[in-house]
């Protein structure tokens, strides 16, 4: 995807305005790679492959709207390109209740792909996956909580994203696609 965006410096933060062309390409771009991930899950019955495919494209996300911002991020630093280049013109709000230099929780109160998919549990665990594969860009050693998921008609989704993760957080995407296996089969009943 050709960037057009237009950089602005505030103080020290910098962040790009997507012009309507370009959030429709990255809508687009969400619904080409949430689809694949469907596809593959059709494929393999395996939840793995959502999660693969979701990650892969938050990675392509972060390489494409974010990395320039800096080699040296803080949880502010991440978070505000993040909400302004790809939450806010995918029609996602998320507030960030607590943020630290080591530590940020979040609520995402409106998803779009939540509505807007019949897979409702598959839309989230993409969230997730997504959100786990631009988190891990910038914070390798990093990992992503999921406090609650939007399964069903829950309509808010927490995360708590910590830098540093400790021995207990690594098993959190295991977690969190074990839940997911679950859900789906109980859905499948």
């Amino acid at each position: 995807m050709e960037k057009t965006f237009k950089k602005k410096d505030l103080e020290t933060n910098a962040f790009w305005d997507t012009t309507p062309d370009e959030v429709e390409a990255l809508l687009k771009r969400r619904e080409t790679a949430f689809n694949v991930a469907k596809g593959k899950l059709a494929d393999s019955g395996k939840i793995e492959t959502v999660m693969q495919t979701a990650e892969a494209f938050g990675r392509g996300l972060f390489q494409d709207f974010i990395k320039e911002e800096s080699d040296h991020w803080t949880m502010e630093k991440w978070a505000k390109p993040v909400v302004e280049n790809i939450f806010s013109p995918m029609g996602t709000a998320v507030n960030f209740t607590k943020l630290t230099v080591g530590e940020a929780k979040s609520l995402v109160f409106k998803w779009p792909l939540h509505k807007e998919s019949k897979e409702m549990q598959i839309g989230s665990l993409f969230t997730y996956g997504f959100l786990r594969g631009m988190f891990l860009s910038a914070f390798p050693e990093g990992e992503i909580l999921m406090e609650s998921a939007m399964v069903k008609d829950s309509p808010i989704m927490e995360f708590t994203f910590k830098t540093k993760a400790i021995d207990a957080d690594r098993f959190e995407r295991e977690r969190v696609k074990n839940f997911f296996t679950a859900q789906t089969k109980k859905s499948e009943e």
